[in-house]
C-alpha cells in the first residue's frame, strides 16, 4: 500500500535501505498470503524467528513533523489492517522515512505512536543514518548518532557508495568551496543545512544529495552544526580522494592542423567557444548580481590550468585540454587532428568518462575555460614529469591555507 504513497526515486532507495536493515540484522522476506484486497497487502513481510512482522511504511522528500506525522498515522492504520488479515499472529509495524530527520521530530513521532498506537512497533530513519525502532523486539536495529554526527550502529552498515563518483565529486567542491577563492573554483557559495539545498544548488537529483550527505557523515568527513553543513578531515579526504583519481579519463596526442603563434591555442578556443557552444562562457544571474558558470565543453587543464590560475611551477610542458565531446566535428572548429601525432604531438586531449565536475567548477580567465584548482591539484598529483613537485606548490601555497583558514 505505501507504493502509492511513496512511488518515486527517494521512496525506492529508502526502501531498499530499510531492507538492508533487516536483512542486516539475520531476518528474512517471506512470500504473503493472498489478501482479500490488493489494498490489504503489506509493503513487507519480515520473519524474525519468533516474530513475524507485517511493515507499511511511508516516506517524505523533507523530515518534516507536519509532513511525517500524518504519513505515521496512515501507516499505523494500514499495518493494523493488513495484520488482521493473517492467519497467523503478526506484529503490525509503521515505519516513516526521509532523507533527513531531525532529532526533535523523531521525538514527536515517537510520543505521536506511544500516545496513539502502543500496541503498533514503530520505526524513523533516514538517509543520514538514523535508525530508530520501539516496541516488539525492533529495539535491536536501532543506531544512535554521536555528539558529531556520526552514527554508531547496532547492525553493520550498508555498503559504501562511490563516493567519488562524477557527481558526487561536483557536489564536494560546492561543500569546499567556501573557502577557496571564486577566481579558483567556480561552484554556488553558501551554507547548506540539507541535502535539499544542496541538491538545489549542485542542480542534482535529492537523492543523490542526501547519499552523499550520508556517506560523508557516516565516514565522519562531514558534520552538521548551526551553521549548516560543515566538512571535517579534509586531509584525509583530499587523499582518498587522490586515490581514487588515479586513471581517471584517457588522454590523446593531437597537432595543429595549420601551425600558428604562440597565441593559438588561445584563439582556437575562443573561436570554438563561439561558435560551438553558441553561449558566452559565463552569463549573468540578475537575481544574485554574480557570474554563474555556463558549463562549457572545453576547458585548459593541468599544468596550462596552473599557469593561467597564477600557481603554475612547471615550465615547457605540453598543453592539456579537456573536451567533453571528442568528435571530427569539434577537433576540426579546434584546428586540431589526431592523425600522425603520436610522434609529435603539439596538445593532448583529456577526455573525462562524464566530466560535470570538471566543467562545472571551470573558471574564466580572460574568456578562456580553465580548470579549477581542486581539480588542477588532482590532475597533476599523477603526472610523471614534476606532477608531484606542481601538486605540493598547489597544496603548500593555496589548498592547505584556504582549509586552515575556514577552520576545518
Amino acid at each position: 500500500m505505501g507504493m502509492a504513497i511513496h512511488g518515486n526515486r527517494i521512496g525506492t532507495e529508502l526502501e531498499r535501505l530499510l531492507a538492508s536493515i533487516f536483512r542486516r540484522a539475520g531476518w528474512h522476506m517471506v512470500r504473503q498470503p493472498r489478501a482479500q484486497s490488493p489494498d490489504l497487502r503489506a509493503d513487507l513481510v519480515v520473519d524474525a524467528g519468533k516474530k513475524r512482522y507485517v511493515i507499511e511504511w511511508k516516506s517524505s522528500a523533507e523530515g518534516r513533523r507536519d509532513r511525517l506525522i500524518p504519513l505515521m498515522a496512515q501507516a499505523i492504520l494500514q499495518a493494523q489492517a493488513v495484520a488482521r488479515q493473517f492467519p497467523a499472529t503478526v506484529v503490525p509495524v509503521a515505519v516513516v522515512a526521509a532523507p533527513n530527520i531531525p532529532d526533535s521530530v523523531t521525538g514527536q513521532l515517537r510520543e505521536f505512536a506511544r500516545r496513539y498506537a502502543p500496541d503498533v512497533g514503530v520505526g524513523v530513519i533516514d538517509g543520514a543514518g538514523l535508525r530508530y525502532f520501539s516496541g516488539y523486539g525492533l529495539e535491536k536495529l536501532n543506531a544512535e548518532r554521536s555528539a558529531s554526527g556520526r552514527v554508531k550502529p547496532s547492525v553493520h552498515q550498508l555498503p559504501s557508495l562511490n563516493l567519488f563518483s562524477d557527481l558526487n565529486q561536483w557536489m564536494l567542491k560546492i561543500l569546499l568551496s567556501a573557502n577557496i577563492p571564486e577566481s579558483l573554483l567556480s561552484a554556488p557559495r553558501g551554507r547548506y543545512q540539507n541535502a535539499t539545498q544542496l541538491a538545489q544548488a549542485a542542480g542534482v537529483s535529492l537523492m543523490s544529495a542526501f547519499r552523499l550527505i550520508r556517506q560523508l557523515t557516516e565516514e565522519g568527513f562531514l558534520e552538521e552544526s548551526h551553521g549548516g553543513l560543515r566538512m571535517v578531515r579534509i586531509e584525509e579526504l583530499m587523499q582518498r580522494w587522490l586515490a581514487a583519481h588515479q586513471g581517471s579519463g584517457r588522454e590523446i596526442p593531437v597537432r595543429w592542423i595549420i601551425s600558428g603563434g604562440k597565441d593559438q591555442l588561445s584563439l582556437a578556443l575562443r573561436s570554438y567557444i563561439s561558435r560551438a557552444e553558441g553561449r558566452p562562457l559565463h552569463s549573468k544571474d540578475s537575481r544574485a548580481g554574480r557570474l554563474v558558470n555556463a558549463a562549457p565543453s572545453v576547458c585548459i587543464g593541468l599544468f596550462g590550468a596552473a599557469d593561467l590560475l597564477g600557481y603554475g611551477f612547471v615550465r615547457g610542458a605540453l598543453p592539456h585540454l579537456y573536451l567533453k565531446h571528442p568528435d571530427a566535428n569539434a577537433l576540426k572548429q579546434l584546428g586540431l587532428s589526431a592523425q600522425d601525432a603520436e610522434r609529435r604531438p603539439d596538445i593532448y586531449l583529456r577526455i573525462p568518462r562524464k566530466g560535470e565536475a570538471i566543467f562545472r567548477a571551470a573558471v574564466n580567465r580572460n574568456g578562456l575555460p580553465v580548470s579549477d584548482i581542486l581539480q588542477v591539484w588532482l590532475d597533476v598529483s599523477s603526472h610523471p614529469v614534476r606532477g608531484k613537485e606542481q601538486a605540493a606548490q598547489i597544496w603548500r601555497q593555496i589548498l592547505s591555507p584556504c582549509f586552515r583558514k575556514g577552520g576545518q
